[in-house]
Parts: structure tokens; C-alpha cells; sequence
């Protein structure tokens, strides 16, 4: 109807008439009032599962949240950044604080908390109509992929399964359908729907149907998974779901220590060479170390001009992950340093892990630490003069590297002993430095925190000990809030993906009560291959967990992490991955 078309964020995108979400009528509101740009979708085994809409418009913001009410929505997934490319996807339908009312819907901002690939929201939403208190306040939660690249797929499916699981699995059994939506509601909308339908399958019947399932809801509504590229990126993704375990690779801190007990048990007695004999540590290791970088992936780490940079070829950026610092004009490869990009629990690039720097880039090292705003750094390799120089001033002068002057301001040492800060370091405890970067060229300063652990983690006994560096360091992090943490060893290999790792599963312990060290391993080896070199790297990583959560339940019966918002509901359902008999 021509009074409708203005709801439609785009005009080739409307909903069909035989599946579409009629509105409720208002006393005094015209006939068309109950049209929204929106379709109830079937989902495996359950009809009218989602309902597909479009990104509100400011002028739909009314009948949008009229739509939660009268539908008794508890889950809304959004998949969308509200500007992408410079262009308007979504308009913010939400208040950024406090409360707002959209007609007879009033929203309440309850609580955000942000993650590295999306942001849960809490609203407490009220009809204003409604007298009763009990009947009139209910709580929605809105999951919000923010990592998702317009005109395009993830560069990896674990986060995408990761999220849908979660989301999918905080829909309350009595709640109305889920909510989807994207920008126009067809693309993403789609996908993340036959993602959740076909893993629900796969659970239930150790199968799916992928081009039947679609098919179906494609007459519900128009154009539900858009391009070619989403549709290989769900068998990917399912691909992935179907290879690390259909229940997924998270396990709840409750079942931890059962679980890494059953890690390097395999199935049978049979240890012959077929896959099916192996232990999971051993299945789980092989997945998390398949990709093998390809010459197009790492091409400015071997361009001639910036070999002599890397301390091994066997541990170098991936393009697409590199840290690239400010060039010097005419200079060719002056932009790279072997430096890679990590994810965080919070952040996708929580963390910056990279090599101990050459004596011809010391430079090139605080360059970067100014380019990114880095104002922590660990460092947990030994400096030997020869090999690994020492890259800071002592505490009584003040340096030149390059564009750079630092200069010491504050120093405090940490010890694991009571032999002295050497014995203290030698053993696992850590020295910490406080410097002031000023550039020679602006007139600008950057305060940076040198925090040195040669002894971690090999000197940490007992193991939990490896999470007394991860808190401390958190702990000075948390004063800047601004760049990436700074990690590294020799190589930028194993240790400092291990500290980036445990530091980010520590925080989803104290967040979300479960790890997921298959996620985290996976996508740092795809970022750098060549960081797990044995299998024992990966399982540290399990031992570590289980060491810090058998000391917690010592000190404490209660143990200290605190669930923070409804991204926590995890305890309340069914670990994703049950541990192996």
C-alpha cells in the first residue's frame, strides 16, 4: 500500500502479506497503522521461531518496540553496525542511557557489556497502558554482532558459532520468537537463521539441509541470505561446527577439570594413524594448526627490504593481521614490523604480540608503541646484550630511539621470592618500569608501562602462579583503557600467545563462567602461524585454566568471579561441549 512505503528502509525489500507481523490496532489509528517491515520465520522444528525484520527508521521506532510487546520478544539479534562505508545501516532505536519512551513502549538502558566481536544490551521495557506493575515491565536483551563486514562474510566462522550459540541458547523456552534483523533483514538476517536452525539439526539428528531449509523459509520471506558468499560461508561455518564437536568447544568452569582429564584419553586402544583413534587433545590440536599461510598472506613480511627485520621466517605477521606503523616517505616496507594483532575477551585488538626487537629496530619498536597508543608492554624474554638488547634506558637516563626520546619516571619490582628482584624474576615474578615517550617532531608525550617477566611461564610454580602476571597486568591496563597490550617474547611465539590467551580466557572465566581455549588458540594461529609449535603448547593452556580454578576453590567456596550482565547466563544452560568418557 502507498501509505506503507515509507516504512521500508529499502524500497525492493518489503514483507510478504501471507507471513508478515500485524500490529495490533490503536483506538483512533488508521487500518495501515498495523503494517511493520517484518516476517515470522520457521525454525527447525518450531514454526514462527524468528521474526525477519529490517534496521528501524526513526519513523518506525514506535511500532518496532509495539511489535517486542505484543509478541513477547526477550531476544533481539542485531546484526549491523548503524553506519558501515559511511553509509546509514540502522538508526539507534535504543537509548544510549537512562530511559525512553517510543509510543506506549517505554525502554529502559539497563546495562552494555561490550565483547570483542559484539555488545549485549539489557532494556527494561514497560507499556505505558498497563497499570498492573507485575504485567507491565519485562527484560529484553539485544545481541549485537558488531565484527560483522559489510558486503562481505567474517574472516573466520568460530566467532560467528560462538554468538549464535549464546544468543540462540538465552531465548527462555516460554518467550515469543527471537528477533533478527540486519540492515534490510534478508542477508545476515538469513544466515545467522539457517546457522541456528541447521546446528539445532545437527544437535538432534547428526545432519542438515541447507538448500532445504532456506528453500523453506525463503517464502516467508524475500531474499533471505543474499549472496553467494553467505551461502558458502554457512557450510563453512557448519563445516567448522561439524569438526571441533557438535556441542562446540566451550566448556563450563564446573566441568573443567573433568573435561582436561579426558583430554588425552583416546577412544579406543587403537593407536593407529586413523582419526578416529586419536585422543580430542589431539583432534582439537590438528584443527587449530591447519592453516598454512600462503605466500600472498605474509607478503610484506618477506619483501626483501624487510627479511632482515624478522628474527625467523617461521614466525611472521599474516597481511591481513599485521600491525603496520607510520611510514618514512620514499622508504619501501618502512610501514612493517613483525607484529601481529591478537583478540581479546573485550577488544579485537586487545593485544599486540611481537618480537624482541633487533638493535636495527628499536626504533621501529617505540614507533609502533606511539602509533597505537600501546601503553603497557610486557616483555618475557631474558636480555642478553648479544642477542636480545636491552630496547629501554636505565632508571638514571633518558634515550633517543629514532623519532623518539624515553625517558624512565617510575620503577617498582614485583617479587615471587625473598631473594631479591633477580632471584624474583629468575622464578616467575616481574619487574616494573615506568617511561615517558616523547616524539621529537610534535609535542606530544605518551606514558608507557614496561612491565619484564623472563621467568614466565616456565618459572611459575605452582602453575596457577602464571595468572599473578595476567591480574597485575590487567590491573595497570585497566588505568588507560585506550590502546593494545604490547606482548612479547624471542619470537613473538609461543609465550606471548600464551600470555594474550590466557589473559583473554581469564576474563571470560570472570565474565562468563566458561572458557573456550579452541576458539582463542585457532584464531591466534591463524593470525600468526607457527605460535603452537607442539601439542603440549595447547594443552598449557588447559592446565594453566584448571590450576587457577583448583586454587580459587581453595581459598574460597564461593570463589571470586562475578557474573556481569546477561551475557553470564551460561551457567544456567547446558555446557556447549560435554567432556569426553
Amino acid at each position: 500500500m502507498a501509505e506503507n512505503k515509507s516504512k521500508n528502509r529499502y524500497v525492493n525489500i518489503v514483507a510478504y502479506d501471507h507471513t508478515r507481523v500485524i500490529l495490533k490496532p490503536i483506538p483512533g489509528q488508521k487500518k495501515t497503522a498495523d503494517y511493520i517491515n517484518a516476517n515470522y520465520i520457521d525454525g527447525y522444528n518450531k514454526t514462527r521461531a524468528y521474526i525477519g525484520t529490517q534496521g528501524p527508521l526513526p519513523s518506525t521506532f514506535d511500532d518496532y518496540w509495539r511489535m517486542i510487546w505484543e509478541q513477547r520478544v526477550c531476544i533481539i539479534i542485531m546484526i549491523t553496525n548503524l553506519v558501515e562505508r559511511g553509509r546509514r545501516k540502522c538508526d539507534m532505536y535504543w537509548p544510549k542511557e537512562g530511559a525512553e519512551a517510543y509510543g506506549i513502549i517505554q525502554v529502559k538502558m539497563v546495562q552494555e557489556v561490550t565483547m570483542a566481536t559484539y555488545t549485549v544490551r539489557t532494556f527494561a521495557i514497560k507499556n505505558l497502558k498497563v497499570k498492573k506493575k507485575q504485567a507491565a515491565e519485562r527484560t529484553v536483551y539485544q545481541y549485537h554482532y558488531t565484527n560483522w563486514p559489510d558486503h562481505g562474510v567474517p574472516d573466520h566462522p568460530l566467532p560467528v558459532l560462538s554468538f549464535v550459540a549464546k544468543s540462540s541458547a538465552a531465548n527462555p523456552p516460554t518467550a515469543g520468537p527471537m528477533i533478527v534483523h540486519c540492515s534490510a533483514g534478508v542477508g545476515r538476517t538469513g544466515t545467522y537463521i539457517v546457522l541456528d536452525a541447521m546446528l539445532k539439526q545437527l544437535h538432534e539428528r547428526q545432519s542438515v539441509n541447507v538448500y532445504g531449509f532456506l528453500r523453506h523459509i525463503r517464502q516467508q520471506r524475500n531474499y533471505l541470505v543474499q549472496t553467494e558468499e553467505q551461502y558458502i560461508f554457512i557450510h563453512d561455518a557448519l563445516l567448522e561446527a561439524i569438526e571441533s564437536g557438535h556441542g562446540g568447544t566451550e566448556v563450563g568452569v564446573s566441568q573443567l577439570c573433568r573435561y582436561v582429564q579426558g583430554l588425552q584419553t583416546a577412544p579406543s586402544n587403537d593407536r593407529s594413524q586413523d582419526e578416529k583413534s586419536w585422543s580430542l587433545l589431539e583432534r582439537q590440536f590438528k584443527l587449530v594448526t591447519v592453516f598454512k599461510a600462503k605466500d600472498f598472506n605474509v607478503v610484506s613480511a618477506v619483501k626483501p627490504c624487510n627479511k632482515g627485520k624478522n628474527r625467523s621466517l617461521n614466525l611472521i605477521p599474516i597481511e591481513s593481521h599485521r600491525v603496520h606503523i607510520t611510514p618514512k616517505p620514499g622508504t619501501d616496507g618502512s610501514d612493517y614490523i613483525n607484529a601481529t594483532f591478537l583478540q581479546g575477551f573485550n577488544k579485537l585488538r586487545e593485544y599486540i604480540t611481537t618480537q624482541h626487537p633487533l638493535m636495527e629496530t628499536i626504533a621501529d619498536f617505540w614507533q609502533m608503541v606511539w602509533d597505537h597508543n600501546a601503553q603497557t608492554v610486557v616483555v618475557l624474554s631474558v636480555v642478553n646484550e648479544k642477542e636480545y638488547p636491552q630496547f629501554w634506558p636505565d632508571s638514571d637516563e633518558e634515550q633517543d630511539y629514532g623519532s623518539f626520546k624515553v625517558k624512565p619516571c617510575a620503577e617498582s619490582t614485583q617479587q615471587a621470592t625473598e631473594d631479591g628482584p633477580k632471584a624474583a624474576v629468575s622464578a616467575g615474578g616481574f619487574t616494573s618500569r615506568g617511561f615517558i615517550l616523547q616524539s621529537t617532531q610534535d609535542d606530544y608525550e605518551l606514558g608507557c608501562r614496561l612491565v619484564h617477566c623472563p621467568g614466565w611461564p616456565q618459572g611459575c610454580s605452582p602453575l596457577a602462579k602464571v595468572f599473578d602476571l595476567v591480574r597485575a597486568v590487567h590491573s595497570w591496563h585497566s588505568e588507560y583503557q585506550n590502546g593494545p597490550i604490547v606482548v612479547i617474547d624471542r619470537y613473538g611465539g609461543t609465550d606471548a600467545a600464551t600470555f594474550c590467551c590466557l589473559a583473554a580466557l581469564y576474563k571470560q572465566i570472570e565474565h562468563e563462567k566458561c572458557v573456550d581455549v579452541y576458539l582463542y588458540a585457532k584464531l591466534y594461529h591463524m593470525r600468526r602461524p607457527g605460535i603452537w609449535k607442539t601439542q603440549d603448547d595447547f594443552l598449557f593452556l588447559y592446565r594453566a585454566l584448571e590450576s587457577l580454578l583448583a586454587s580459587e576453590e581453595t581459598s574460597t567456596t564461593n570463589g571470586h568471579v562475578n557474573s556481569n550482565g546477561h551475557a553470564i547466563k551460561i551457567e544456567e544452560v547446558p555446557a556447549k561441549l560435554e567432556s569426553p568418557d
